[in-house]
């Protein structure tokens, strides 16, 4: 009896002790998996929130709020956009012309940017660039996005929108993004990517609303129609 006792009393000795091991090399190969640098140095763990999101921040000003709408008007977020509409590419500039509302929209095939003031008031005779990759090329002044390629449309006295007809070289299937590029033509304007229309719909698309600074009114001015 005294020896099975003893046996049985190793072998849980062993086991403990093997277990012991177990956890300290588990722990160490995690360690180095989550918090380690390439040369084998430990590293403390990065718990910092990140959001791995289309959305670029280019100014170092508070970022302008921006709702998203789905067809039936119900307020969504950004992770739905994407789901739903592929990579579009928010590029934030500088505060000048903002994008502060993206709405989706089934029925027409035309592309409309509105563009109002800080107190929502529509703005007339704004200038709006609408880029495809083989669009006529832009004199310097209109062009951004690191994009020199686009045809003009300039908002209209009575609503405040511009207006871009898309064609069937429009459609794309998420998880792509659309051709079409927009952008106000004001040195630090917002740049929004990857627009188009959604394959096999109803001409499925986003508008957009834009607010412009005070700063930005005053620069567009010679490209405005008199």
């Amino acid at each position: 009896m005294s020896n099975q006792n003893g046996r049985a009393s190793g072998t849980l000795r062993l086991a403990g002790l093997l277990a012991g091991i177990c956890w300290i090399v588990g722990y160490t190969l995690l360690g180095y998996a989550v918090g380690s640098s390439t040369n084998g140095a430990w590293m403390p763990l990065d718990t910092t929130p990140q959001a791995f999101l289309p959305l670029v921040v280019r100014s170092g000003e508070e970022e302008p709020s921006l709702t998203i709408y789905d067809l039936d008007g119900a307020e969504r977020d950004w992770d739905w956009l994407v789901a739903t509409f592929g990579a579009v590419v928010l590029e934030r500039g500088t505060g000048t012309a903002s994008v502060t509302v993206l709405r989706a929209v089934e029925g027409p095939s035309t592309l409309i940017v509105h563009v109002e003031d800080a107190s929502g008031t529509p703005l007339p005779n704004i200038p709006v660039v609408f880029y495809w990759p083989d669009a006529p090329g832009l004199p310097p002044e209109q062009q951004a996005c690191g994009l020199d390629r686009g045809v003009i449309g300039y908002t209209k006295v009575e609503n405040g929108n511009a207006e871009f007809a898309m064609g069937s070289g429009a459609y794309y299937f998420p998880p792509a993004g659309g051709p079409h590029v927009v952008w106000i033509a004001t040195p630090g304007t917002d740049c929004l990517h990857g627009l188009g229309m959604l394959g096999g719909t109803n001409h499925i698309h986003l508008d957009s609303v834009w607010r412009m600074s005070e700063s930005g009114l005053a620069e567009p001015e010679s490209l405005m129609v008199k």
